[in-house]
């Protein structure tokens, strides 16, 4: 009987033990998947957006998406983002807030969005908003030699030629 008892003893250790282990993960674990989750949510919200601008041949949507990305680039690194540890007051100002970690360039995406979007206006004739959006993605990288620069150029020499040809043509 006392080895059964001893068996009996460490069962209820034991299995005692593993229903502490299944709470404490359950409790720390949830909070932060649902965290991942919503900022998950957000990146796709804007994957999505971006690829629908991309993708659409109207003008009107992909003038929309480049507004909700445009948007999105204009709010602050971090203002969504960040664990809010409650500290004693005198730790606190020693704790900053964690960078900011976007996967994507929303700057960049916004960009092609902007070429994409000028290309169509050109298309349908809207020559004044096709230029705008092109000199805008100049302006915007005007530090830099990037492919949006030089594609917007392009874009710029090739509206040039469109409004020639529609001059001689009159």
């Amino acid at each position: 009987m006392k080895r059964s008892d001893t068996i009996r003893k460490h069962f209820r250790l034991g299995l005692l033990g593993v229903g502490v282990m299944i709470m404490a993960t359950g409790c720390t674990s949830s909070p932060s998947t649902q965290l991942s989750e919503s900022r998950n949510s957000g990146f796709m919200s804007l994957w999505g957006t971006y690829a629908d601008c991309k993708s659409t041949s109207d003008f009107v949507q992909a003038a929309s998406d480049l507004k909700q990305l445009r948007l999105a680039q204009e709010l602050e690194p971090g203002v969504h983002e960040g664990f809010v540890l409650p500290l004693p007051t005198r730790l606190e100002r020693l704790v900053s807030n964690p960078a900011s970690r976007v996967a994507v360039d929303v700057e960049a995406m916004a960009s092609a969005c902007a070429l994409h979007a000028g290309e169509l206006a050109l298309e349908q004739g809207h020559i004044d908003v096709a230029r705008d959006l092109f000199l805008s993605v100049i302006t915007l990288h005007e530090e830099e030699s990037s492919y949006y620069v030089l594609k917007a150029k392009t874009l710029l020499g090739r509206l040039g030629r469109v409004v020639n040809v529609s001059f001689n043509a009159r």
